[in-house]
């Protein structure tokens, strides 16, 4: 990263984080964003820095709610709690899309219609990676709002436009793939005497090969949305871009994904950190991880503290009785219903255990936590003791993509190979996490061994065996997995396919709260706009309800147009 890049950065920071809430739609369309000499390409690190930097929606959507909702971890000590059910300051993406994210993309194009036409030709693959970043993160900010100011949300400085309408999911879909479609078309002619984002592109660093075969997955994964909607659409966009000649994602080193530099301090302490909002494992998870010889259960989770010698002491102290035995398994997770905590046959289960012994004959208390804990350096580098490490932020990944083209197969949509997509997901998914436990410096990492893998995808629940839906709930599952870093995807999956579910391979608990089973939540509530705005924002609302599963407009368990039942 040079010099004129830090520059840039602190330039763009200074304008764009002065910016809060896009509620009201002209106030953050006319506030002048960045100085006018600025040249496009410096333009791109500012919204590319707020698609990953987010501690704030780590803290609320991901720790307190969505890894807690997928039962990947569980609060501690105290257990979940019933507010899981009713989330606060969540949704963070949604205003992010239209201040630090959106506007810098948009008016890196507006900046270059601008220019002199014969200006204009050298900037071509600035605006075609320019949308593909704008398809991704309103992408992200519609699968999970459903309908979304899009098409005039972020030109109000051209055409003075505030009230801008809520473009439905049908509409936008088609339009991301249009706008993704023709991205790689520019991306595709030849790149000679092109400007490049080298040197301000902190995914990439401008390489357009690998952007244009990012917007091909991304294509490719939208599509997947409209499963229930739209079979034919997606068998177009599936064939289309198996046909391209920019070809799809190869291995991991083509993945989009953001790896901070090693003395960047990024993810360290503050809002990263979980601090027990969900920092032990969820037991059917850990439990399936380790049943089945998962080399990504280290990955994912530390092993408790009763070690040999913890134990030995305790019992050589007194607190167990002489004919103890030391039981091995250090893997151990709790239950993630809110209730289990007070029953009888899980609640020894929750909070550091507190022994009191006799040692050198003194009465001592040692605390010894036997739960297991995520790897908090996958997530905050400033834990277990803050060494260096970097951090990783996964966007698309290849094995999301693997998984992808063997369920394609199996539904037969595409004539691919099923068994050899749905492995090389798992290969890559292991890989991808062995690098990410690498670099973060995670506790105890140990590199995974190839024949680990390889008894891994021979273990009966894992190996491509079994009817056309076992083979999908094998592939859902094992994509659910691969979103361990990415919680937000974690549940896009699982209200797409439906897997994990209860009673399948990797069983999900049925949570009671109070002795009742709510449902698990499937979106957030559409922000309410600035007064100006209502009428399109009602309207909108009015339209979602018509379909007739989407509910009233805080009924999280409601669904978005494309989450059909």
């Amino acid at each position: 990263m040079n010099t004129k890049h830090k520059i840039g950065i602190g330039v763009l920071a200074m304008a764009t984080f002065a910016s809060a809430c896009t509620k009201d739609f002209a106030e953050h369309n006319t506030d002048p964003e960045v100085a006018p000499t600025l040249p496009p390409e410096y333009m791109i690190t500012t919204s590319q820095k707020a698609m990953v930097d987010r501690d704030f929606e780590w803290f609320y959507d991901n720790y307190q709610y969505l890894m807690r909702w997928m039962q990947f971890t569980v609060a501690y000590p105290d257990g979940n709690t019933a507010g899981m059910y009713g989330p606060q300051n969540v949704n963070g993406y949604y205003n992010a899309f239209y201040t630090t994210i959106g506007r810098n993309l948009v008016e890196i194009e507006k900046m270059i219609n601008e220019m002199p036409e014969e200006n204009r030709g050298v900037y071509r693959n600035l605006v075609a990676i320019a949308k593909v970043h704008k398809v991704f993160a309103a992408f992200r900010v519609t699968d999970v709002n459903g309908s979304i100011p899009y098409s005039e949300a972020l030109s109000a400085r051209e055409n003075a436009n505030f009230t801008p309408v809520y473009d439905n999911q049908e509409k936008l879909f088609a339009q991301f793939d249009a706008e993704l479609k023709a991205a790689v078309a520019d991306l595709l002619q030849p790149a000679e005497g092109q400007v490049t984002y080298k040197g301000y592109d902190i995914f990439y660093d401008g390489d357009a090969a690998k952007w244009v075969k990012a917007a091909n997955v991304l294509r490719l994964k939208i599509a997947m949305r409209l499963i229930k909607r739209n079979p034919e659409k997606v068998a177009e966009v599936a064939a289309e871009v198996l046909a391209s000649p920019a070809g799809l994602f190869t291995s991991n080193a083509d993945e989009w994904k953001f790896v901070s530099g090693g003395g960047d301090k990024f993810a360290n302490g503050g809002n990263w950190n979980a601090q027990g909002s969900a920092s032990r494992a969820g037991k059917n998870l850990i439990d399936f991880l380790q049943d089945n010889a998962d080399p990504r259960l280290a990955l994912f989770f530390k092993k408790n503290e009763m070690t040999q010698a913890n134990f030995n002491r305790l019992k050589n102290g007194g607190a167990f009785p002489p004919t103890a035995v030391y039981n091995p398994d250090q893997y151990v997770g709790v239950p993630s219903s809110p209730d289990a905590v007070n029953e009888p046959a899980t609640r020894a289960l929750f909070g550091t255990k507190t022994y009191g012994i006799t040692e050198n004959g003194q009465s001592v208390s040692v605390n010894v936590d036997t739960l297991s804990q995520f790897q908090n350096r996958l997530f905050d580098l400033n834990a277990d003791g803050g060494a260096a490490g970097r951090y990783t932020q996964p966007m698309l990944t290849y094995a999301e993509m693997c998984f992808m083209l063997s369920e394609l197969a199996v539904r037969g949509i595409v004539a691919e190979n099923a068994q050899v997509w749905y492995e090389n997901g798992i290969k890559a998914s292991i890989a991808a996490y062995d690098a990410m436990g690498a670099a973060a410096n995670i506790v105890d990492y140990a590199a995974v061994a190839p024949e680990a893998v390889t008894a891994y995808l021979a273990q009966p629940e894992i190996a491509f065996t079994g009817t056309q839906e076992e083979q999908l709930e094998k592939i859902g599952v094992q994509n659910f997995l691969n979103h361990f870093k990415s919680p937000w995807e974690a549940w896009g999956s699982w209200k797409r396919t439906g897997y994990p579910k209860a009673g399948g391979i990797l069983p999900l608990e049925a949570v009671r709260i109070d002795g009742a089973v709510p449902e698990i939540p499937r979106r957030w509530e559409l922000p309410v706009p600035h007064t100006s705005n209502m009428s399109n924002y009602t309207n909108a609302i009015s339209e979602m309800q018509a379909g007739g599963e989407y509910g009233s407009p805080n009924q999280l368990t409601g669904r978005v147009w494309w989450d059909k039942k």
